[in-house]
């Protein structure tokens, strides 16, 4: 039948690439940082007038409006705030730094995101730059490295994800596939019934069947399963049961109890019901069309299991396994680093062409480093990622999206308190209440253009809990304009250039380079403003730091060598500029001596 081989097998290996394929969301708008240098700054002085949305009798434009902010601000300015992400020295085998404590919107960097139809290996073989083949090449060349590729795709998500596990393939609903699959499962599944409705019986069909089952039941068994293995291996007999057949005297329903007893002795408990379910059907046919499914369903967990096993060992080895495969690749490609060189070359100043001297080199190539792991961070759907991130793509780019987010969650947090903070009784408190609230709203949004498509939703659940708030402490309700002036200053923050999604989006970035070019484990200050934020930001860093530290032991070498092989020869070039320039004047002084 080839049920299991498709479904399990072949479709599988289709999961394991679609991890880590790159995202097709929508293109995102990116905050630019702003100095802040010649206005007050918001975060700690609150906003100026002309940014308030409510004036005259609702809200005072004096000081206090102003002050509400600043009285929160100071307090976590005056009181460190920190949190405990280690620099990248430290994390080569860590988890993200958030896993143990989690707020509402923590659990969203699991969420599946929309993904196109190109894999990481396609990514690796076709980079989508235009080149001549490098070399001639046998298809059995090709389809080496390919092979390489993918195991490494599959040995990198296992090493980078904890919680990394196989799932059924099931094609999508009115897909030719399915059409495709259902059709031949149908046909199988007839022509069983057919010949078991024969007089006599015709066990053709159903021998293939027990063979197969039999295969499925052996491949489950653990290695010191050598009784039961053997035990399998003479109750399912193919030749044996044949035999039974021409003799007219096989009962196949004494076999699928058989395989269903086994099943139970095997499977996970969360099969356990299914199976005993199984075992109360009276139809042959069905019990076996679900004993083929469950077996599906087992190899799935076995294979799991076998993961999660092995899986510290193959985190210990992932790096140098990881090294060894990306340098087969790169034998089989003209310039295998075409867009990793172009990513590193255009993080570096003119400042860092200067160094003096080789020893100082390597502290310009990590400070480069960092800054190009933070464009990451920002990067357009439209660009190709550089070969050596590619792996990372999915994650990147959700981190990338998140940050946005979070971004825009503390605008939001931020304008909120600055309008209406003298009504408040209690910041801190409303401050969380109202994050929780506005979290659940945006756990939804994958793209930074759904998280846009939400804004009337957040300025609308900003407006009920100001009213609830003031409600619970019997005050005065927000007039009409106030409610109006308020929603329309939410819907600002939808603009990139927004000053105080700009300063808090600056904050954000400046605060994790921090972390990223940090080579100790202490903890870092949060920015002021950013407190009510510090788990949200702790979740981001986390996760970016644990990318980053396997990313730079495996491809750490290349970036180092493309470097430093280009700040040398940019820095011998300028010296012999400078020769050129100095020898006119070397020549006319000769001349006139001797003269």
């Amino acid at each position: 039948m080839g049920s299991t081989e498709e479904i399990t097998k072949g479709h599988s290996v289709k999961k394991k690439m679609a991890m880590g394929e790159e995202e097709d969301s929508n293109s995102n708008s990116k905050s630019k940082p702003v100095s802040g240098e010649t206005t007050p700054d918001p975060l700690e002085h609150g906003i100026d007038d002309e940014l308030k949305p409510l004036s005259g009798t609702e809200a005072k434009s004096s000081g206090s409006d102003t002050e509400s902010e600043l009285d929160t601000c100071s307090k976590q300015s005056d009181e460190p705030q920190g949190i405990p992400v280690q620099g990248a020295r430290a994390r080569i085998s860590s988890e993200s730094s958030s896993e143990n404590g989690k707020s509402p919107s923590s659990e969203q960097s699991k969420r599946q995101r929309t993904i196109s139809g190109s894999s990481p290996v396609q990514n690796f073989l076709f980079p989508g730059v235009a080149a001549s083949p490098p070399k001639f090449m046998s298809l059995e060349e090709v389809m080496k490295a390919a092979k390489g590729v993918s195991n490494m795709v599959l040995a990198h998500e296992i090493a980078v994800d904890k919680n990394f596990k196989l799932e059924k393939f099931d094609p999508p609903d009115n897909s030719i596939e399915k059409q495709v699959r259902d059709v031949m499962h149908k046909a199988f599944w007839d022509h069983l019934a057919q010949e078991l409705s024969q007089d006599p019986p015709s066990y053709e069909q159903a021998l293939v069947l027990l063979q197969e089952v039999r295969d499925n039941l052996l491949d489950i068994t653990l290695p010191h399963h050598t009784r039961l293995r053997q035990e399998i291996s003479e109750t399912l007999d193919v030749d044996l049961i044949k035999q039974q057949a021409e003799h007219g005297v096989l009962d196949f329903s004494q076999y699928s109890q058989y395989v269903l007893s086994i099943m139970a002795r095997l499977c996970a408990p969360v099969r356990d019901e299914t199976v005993r379910n199984l075992m109360k059907e009276s139809d042959v046919l069905s019990v076996f069309r679900g004993v083929m499914e469950t077996l599906d369903l087992m190899r799935l967990d076995m294979a799991n299991f076998t993961i999660q096993q092995i899986r510290p060992h193959i985190v210990a080895q992932s790096v140098t396994y990881e090294k060894k495969k990306f340098a087969e690749y790169l034998k089989t490609q003209n310039d295998g680093l075409e867009l990793t060189r172009a990513w590193l070359l255009s993080h570096v100043k003119p400042e860092d062409l200067t160094v003096p001297d080789d020893l100082e080199i390597r502290g310009v190539v990590n400070s480069v480093i960092s800054r190009a792991y933070m464009e990451l961070l920002s990067w357009p759907d439209e660009k190709a990622l550089p070969e050596t991130v590619v792996l990372d793509g999915s994650r990147i780019l959700e981190l990338r999206d998140r940050l946005s987010q979070v971004c825009i969650l503390g605008s939001v947090l931020l304008v909120t308190l600055t309008a209406v903070g003298p009504m408040i009784t209690q910041p801190d408190a409303f401050k969380l209440k109202l994050k929780r609230n506005l979290c659940i709203i945006l756990d939804p949004a994958l793209s930074d253009s759904e998280t846009m498509a939400l804004m009337d939703n957040l300025a609308e659940q900003v407006i009920k809990e100001v009213e609830d708030h003031l409600s619970e402490n019997e005050k005065p309700q927000l007039p009409q304009s106030a409610k109006n002036a308020l929603k329309a200053q939410m819907l600002e923050i939808k603009n990139p250039e927004h000053r105080i999604r700009s300063l808090i989006s600056k904050r954000s970035t400046e605060f994790i380079a921090t972390l990223l070019s940090s080579t100790t484990a202490r903890p870092v200050q949060m920015p002021p403003g950013l407190s009510t934020l510090q788990e949200e930001l702790a979740h981001i860093c986390g996760t970016l730091l644990r990318l980053v530290t396997h990313n730079r032991s495996v491809f750490g070498e290349y970036y180092v060598d493309i470097l430093t092989d280009h700040i040398k020869t940019e820095r011998q070039k300028k010296q012999r500029e400078e020769k050129k320039e100095e020898s006119p004047e070397e020549n006319a002084i000769a001349s006139t001596s001797s003269d």
